[in-house]
């Protein structure tokens, strides 16, 4: 089978020659055709008008030229020596025969060399206009291929300057309605010339459309970017889409920081055509977080744990002092309930701290928490309720340690309530005489009252009405002389403090009952002007009762040494300025000095030669402790007044 491939291939290539060849043959054959035709037809014209004219070459130059132009070198040069020979042969003198050294030789010579150069100038023109032609053809061609190419391109670019008037268009109607916003929207094409500017950056920049389009945004606002523009190009053009923050410098040379989102539009074909560019001015926003950031730096170098959270919520902040006091760290305590993770003891119930943090702003007070190694301590807590936009609430919530303070005062105020019951006995003591007499006077009617009983008794017919009577005053007595008992036993027994709320009047007529034989027996005229509706406080009533019992014992003291005018005690009870309640006791005495006022509430200070000096400071403690004041001062005409003041404790406590 390939034998007979091969010799078909050889076959076809034979005919192939064998065709080439007779193409050649035929065109030579016509080219030197052409030259003796042409010499023939020379010879023929010029033989005819040879009667006519003497000129014997014009037409074998023609010959020769025409073979020379059509037909090339080769058949011109047949030409020339077909036309030489026919001159020298019929054109000599008739009867001559041509020989050398004729005297036409040199003409012959002369027309055969003209005739070459001729033939060689024709021959030269016809390649020279052939070569031009070629090369005019050839120009045209490429100047067509040219033209056809710029067409396409022109075409092209036609078709993307219509598709980016399109799109521009577009983006221009889409844009149209970004001039409702007060963001700040502008258009810019790849080469960052602005093509839009919305009514929001006119306000925020300071230019207007027409002074903004066809600048170059960057250039226009000086744009610090927070990386180099060509790492933020390469992003914009791998995911279409940038954001960051940007500075930008206004038209007034005022710098603003603006949060930045970078677009890329597309055309049909995707290929980037314009980038739209939003922009929101952060600059108040910037310059809170930076204050933020320098408050929570100083808040860091503060030894106080302060948390942040939301109302109500998980925590947000957690300071070093959070994690030096209760040994969470910053991670642990994010996201958790703060009462929930410090096991926080409230003295106030969930919805009213609650209630009074919202109504108030505000909260400060005592919580009990727990530490992450199960430690118990108190903390002196404030918090401070921060409302943000939004309707959204946050609690910034600063915590001191007193676990040691408050164990300290515990301390103080034991002792202070064992000097106070020191006290108490000993004022007791000094008025032992007085309760013997509180004492005995029921005592004393009681024994009569039961003779009485018995003498209505014995009688043969008993008086039952009578001893019914006599008993009744008996039975009254005897509680008399115990309520005086139970005074004197609450006043001596040792116990810790217990508030409660109290109405003040009772607690003053109840010392005024242990002392009136006290008063009495230093003939003091003692009254009273205690006022109604007055609210209850929140104190121990053993206290409140030391207080005012030290106060009129001092003040019927004072008295016993005047014998030159009335020995006047006052007790009353009014509402404070302050919405709380106000006790004054009253002497008409010697007065104090005012050297006297500086050291009167001293410990161990007193002017009494057998006295102690602490019923006074004692009494301060006391009230103090209880949130409120006391004080002295003179009395007019004469005498002093002590007076303490007690606040009223808040509705919502139980």
């Amino acid at each position: 089978m390939s034998r007979e491939v091969s010799a078909h291939t050889g076959e076809n290539a034979g005919m192939l020659k064998l065709d080439s060849l007779s193409r050649r043959v035929a065109h030579a054959t016509w080219r030197y055709g052409l030259a003796i035709v042409s010499v023939a037809v020379a010879l023929a014209i010029t033989s005819y008008l040879e009667r006519y004219t003497t000129l014997r070459t014009p037409l074998f130059y023609i010959a020769i030229i025409i073979s020379a132009w059509f037909s090339g070198m080769g058949p011109g040069l047949l030409a020339v020596a077909l036309s030489t020979l026919a001159l020298d042969y019929y054109f000599a003198p008739r009867g001559q025969t041509p020989a050398v050294g004729d005297e036409s030789r040199p003409f012959i010579l002369l027309f055969s060399l003209s005739a070459i150069f001729a033939c060689w100038i024709c021959v030269q023109r016809r390649r020279a206009e052939k070569a031009l032609k070629n090369a005019r053809d050839e120009l045209a061609a490429r100047v067509e291929e040219r033209t056809a190419k710029l067409r396409r391109v022109n075409e092209e670019l036609h078709s993307e300057i219509a598709e980016s008037k399109r799109m521009e268009e577009k983006l221009r109607e889409r844009a149209d309605l970004l001039d409702l916003t007060h963001d700040t929207v502008f258009v810019r094409d790849m080469n960052d010339v602005i093509t839009y500017w919305n009514r929001g950056a006119e306000e925020l920049y300071g230019w207007s459309s027409k002074e903004a389009i066809g600048q170059s945004s960057h250039i226009l606002m000086q744009t610090i970017f927070p990386k180099s523009l060509e790492e933020i190009n390469k992003e914009l053009l791998r995911t279409g889409r940038w954001e960051g923050e940007l500075i930008h410098t206004k038209r007034d040379q005022t710098q603003v920081t603006v949060a930045s989102r970078w677009s890329l539009q597309h055309d049909d074909q995707k290929r980037p055509v314009a980038i739209l560019e939003t922009n929101n001015d952060i600059t108040e926003r910037k310059r809170v977080e930076e204050a933020l950031q320098r408050h929570a730096n100083m808040l860091e170098q503060t030894h106080d744990a302060i948390l942040a959270w939301e109302f109500p919520g998980t925590i947000m902040y957690w300071n070093r002092g959070a994690e030096q006091l209760y040994g969470f760290s910053r991670e642990e305590a994010f996201g958790q309930l703060s009462h929930d993770i410090l096991h926080t003891e409230h003295p106030l119930p969930t919805a009213v701290f609650e209630e009074i943090l919202a109504r108030d702003g505000e909260w400060t007070g005592e919580l009990t928490q727990t530490t992450r190694d199960g430690r118990k301590i108190i903390v002196e807590s404030r918090h401070v309720l921060m409302r943000e936009a939004g309707d959204r609430r946050l609690v910034l919530e600063a915590n001191r340690d007193i676990t040691e303070r408050k164990r300290a005062e515990d301390a103080i105020q034991k002792a202070q309530a064992e000097l106070a019951h020191v006290t108490r006995v000993a004022s007791l003591g000094e008025m032992t005489a007085s309760i013997a007499h509180e004492v005995n006077q029921p005592l004393a009617a009681i024994v009569t009252n039961a003779n009485a009983c018995l003498r209505w008794l014995a009688h043969r017919s008993p008086n039952l009405d009578e001893a019914c009577q006599a008993a009744t005053r008996i039975i009254k007595e005897g509680n008399r002389a115990s309520e005086v008992i139970s005074r004197v036993r609450g006043l001596v027994k040792k116990s810790d403090p217990d508030k409660d709320k109290l109405h003040i009047n009772d607690v003053i007529l109840e010392v005024i009952a242990l002392a009136r034989s006290e008063v009495v027996r230093h003939r003091v005229v003692l009254q009273t002007q205690l006022s109604d509706g007055l609210p209850l406080i929140l104190g121990d009533r053993i206290q409140m009762q030391q207080v005012i019992l030290n106060l009129i014992i001092n003040a019927v003291e004072a008295m016993s040494q005047i014998t030159d005018g009335p020995r006047e005690l006052l007790v009353n009870s009014a509402r404070h300025e302050s919405n709380g309640v106000l006790v004054a006791v009253r002497d008409s005495g010697a007065g104090l000095q005012s050297d006297i006022l500086d050291h009167l509430f001293d410990a161990f200070y007193t002017t009494k030669p057998d006295g102690m000096g602490m019923g006074l400071a004692i009494s301060r403690s006391i009230i103090e402790a209880h949130g409120g004041k006391l004080w002295a001062s003179a009395n007019s005409p004469r005498g002093a007044v002590f007076q303490f003041s007690l606040p009223v404790p808040p509705e919502k406590l139980p």
